[in-house]
């Protein structure tokens, strides 16, 4: 996947200047050119935000200070760090500059080493708040599932509960009121975990135990273990196992993809359906396709699937649960072992996602 290049907005309205600058960064970033405060205040209302301005004071109509000031009152622009490139050195006009919202000021004539230093580091920090924004979303999102899904399953935990102290029930009534409890004590833990496991995932903490293992012996096991899900829907499980070398790879994180792909076609399907897995080698690589006949998922929702959080319009078919972290888990993982995922999907028809790992 080809690196996505910081794009840089560059105001002055001396030419030379603009092409000073820009043969400096064009070998690093995408730039863009404004002549005057008003063009390149149109320029960031009316296209593509720039990461950085490097913003000239001394123009006609519209002076540096005013253009910034604008783009600090504006809630589209405020987060976009300007730097101040003027000849201007008096002191009073760099506390002007930084007083206005300003993240730094740079005397002409410019030293390359020094503005592309300068730029480097505030692109930095601007990567590293936004980082930090989308954690703290992520954050709130994580509060507001587990509030939200595990009030009602505690709810009925504690009722279940409270009627067995309180009440003398039947033998009949008593299993049946601790297979619930403990049904609804699994989903709660698989929330539970799914939420740890992107926590740890988005703050950077993710560290995987690679050992030699074998694919197709870990897809036996976990279909084996899976399979008494699929009957009690219905639904019918084959395996098409390949004889694959060992290879490396983190086998608890791996298990986790297998399971969540396993179970969520399982999930989405009808009774008296199949659902595919396959291993094989291709190419150099270790491969595992989970094909099933279910609904289909609608194209314009296969480019979110992957994400935190996101559920598509398509509905468990037995009224299962669904947090929407699954598939953004699994794609994390297959993407920390250098590996990659993709999904093929047809309304009606079914859905196969396939993972490709190095062997």
């Amino acid at each position: 996947m080809p690196q996505i290049r910081d794009t840089i907005l560059i105001v002055d309205d001396e030419r030379f200047n603009i092409n000073v600058l820009k043969d400096l960064l064009d070998a690093d970033y995408d730039t863009m050119v404004a002549r005057n405060g008003i063009q390149a205040l149109k320029r960031v209302n009316s296209g593509t935000l720039p990461d950085l301005i490097l913003l000239d004071i001394m123009m006609p109509e519209m002076d540096g200070y005013e253009v910034c000031k604008q783009l600090k009152e504006s809630e589209n622009t405020k987060d976009i760090p300007v730097i101040f490139v003027t000849a201007m050195s008096n002191v009073d006009d760099e506390m002007k500059g930084f007083a206005l919202g300003a993240v730094d000021y740079i005397t002409k004539p410019i030293s390359p080493p020094i503005v592309l230093a300068r730029i480097k580091t505030h692109l930095a920090l601007k990567h590293s708040l936004e980082k930090q924004k989308e954690l703290n979303q992520i954050k709130n999102k994580f509060l507001g599932v587990a509030a939200h899904d595990l009030r009602n399953p505690l709810t009925s935990l504690q009722g279940m509960s409270q009627l067995m102290l309180k009440i003398h029930l039947p033998e009949e009534k008593k299993i049946k009121f601790l297979q619930s409890i403990n049904k609804t004590s699994h989903q709660m833990l698989k929330l539970v975990n799914d939420l740890l496991d992107v926590s740890v995932i988005e703050s950077g903490r993710f560290d995987l135990r690679s050992e030699m293992n074998n694919l197709s012996q870990l897809v036996a096991e976990r279909v084996e273990l899976i399979s008494d899900i699929a009957k009690n829907k219905g639904i019918t499980l084959i395996s098409n196992l390949a004889d694959l070398p060992d290879t490396q790879f983190d086998e608890d994180r791996i298990g986790q993809v297998v399971d969540n792909l396993l179970t969520n076609a399982i999930k989405f399907s009808n009774s008296e359906s199949t659902v595919t897995l396959i291993t094989r080698e291709v190419d150099g690589k270790i491969e595992l396709s989970v094909t099933d006949q279910g609904q289909g998922i609608p194209a314009d929702e296969i480019n979110s699937l992957f994400g935190s959080f996101k559920k598509t319009s398509v509905k468990p078919t037995g009224g299962e649960k669904s947090t929407g972290l699954g598939l953004s888990i699994v794609k994390k993982i297959v993407e920390a072992h250098n590996g990659n995922i993709k999904v093929e999907s047809e309304v009606g028809k079914g859905t196969t996602f396939l993972v490709s790992l190095n062997k």
